[in-house]
């Protein structure tokens, strides 16, 4: 449901002292708007990686995994009811760490990964695959990672799939984790600002982290993904009737056979410039029977 956030409240009072006391690194420097000095503080605790609090404007900054803060690993998808529990948890962790009381309906999101774990099985390669072939309006593909990750990027959002299997090896999670991820597509959305703003104007955490704002957002990602056709309806008295365009009909199920395997920036090596846009048009003008090859991907309420 979701994963990484990054949360903001002010005004935080915290007692420096009391920062000092969990080995935080303070930065003194100059502030930009008033032009009087102020100090930035990091530190992180078992439960909360990273925490950021600048003195002046009493602004306390937390970035957190929210299922791995509640269960330790980030296998585990959210439900509706763990996002009250959360709220209550993080409030209770920096009451003891700094005796203060932050209200729920404070905190500000500036990041939120919306997430979602889809059991493929042994279909994960050949998803990933499919993905990275793709492109998606105003991103940039990124297929990394030897065939593990494909990303959609610019400059203010990311949607990212990934074999989830070969993560929880590479990190070396436990043994429990690494069987739980077997067959896992995992595929994480960190909306842009204006997303956010759509849903709750002052971004408020209360309001963003809610099953509406998932849904929204995984059935827009979900939509915009077109899935390859395999050959699947073709048989004898199709061929017949289109004997005379044998040697294209081969020509297409190579070529197709080979988008299905390799993405663009490789296919691109193989071919020239003109045989490669000729092969397009040709794949395009040729109607062969057709049918879907892999499943879509979709949300189970």
């Amino acid at each position: 449901m979701f994963d990484t956030i990054i949360l903001k409240a002010r005004p935080i009072p915290i007692d420096p002292d009391t920062l000092n006391q969990y080995s935080a690194n303070s930065t003194t420097f100059y502030s930009k708007e008033t032009g009087a000095l102020n100090t930035s503080y990091t530190l992180k605790d078992e439960k909360l990686p990273y925490m950021k609090y600048i003195e002046n404007s009493q602004t306390l900054t937390v970035q957190v995994s929210m299922p791995k803060f509640l269960y330790g690993d980030n296998v585990t998808m959210l439900t509706e009811a763990d996002i009250p529990l959360f709220f209550e948890q993080l409030q209770d962790r920096l009451l003891q760490l700094f005796d203060v009381y932050v209200p729920h309906s404070e905190w500000i999101i500036s990041r939120c990964d919306v997430c979602c774990n889809f059991q493929v099985g042994k279909k994960v390669s050949e998803y990933v695959r499919m993905l990275s072939g793709q492109q998606l309006a105003y991103k940039n593909t990124i297929a990394y990672n030897q065939e593990q990750t494909v990303e959609y990027r610019n400059k203010s959002s990311r949607i990212m799939f990934y074999d989830k299997h070969k993560q929880t090896r590479k990190e070396e999670e436990s043994n429990e984790i690494i069987e739980r991820s077997k067959g896992l597509l995992r595929l994480e959305v960190r909306p842009s600002d204006n997303d956010l703003r759509r849903f709750s104007p002052t971004r408020k955490a209360v309001e963003l982290l809610q099953k509406l704002f998932f849904d929204y957002t995984m059935e827009r990602t979900l939509a915009q993904i077109e899935y390859p056709e395999e050959v699947s309806d073709m048989d004898l008295s199709w061929l017949m009737e289109n004997r005379e365009n044998i040697s294209k009909i081969e020509t297409v199920l190579g070529f197709r056979l080979l988008q299905s395997m390799f993405d663009e920036s490789v296919l691109r090596q193989l071919y020239t410039s003109s045989t490669y846009a000729s092969r397009k048009t040709m794949a395009k003008k040729i109607a062969i029977p057709q049918g879907n090859c892999l499943d879509r991907l979709a949300i189970n309420s």
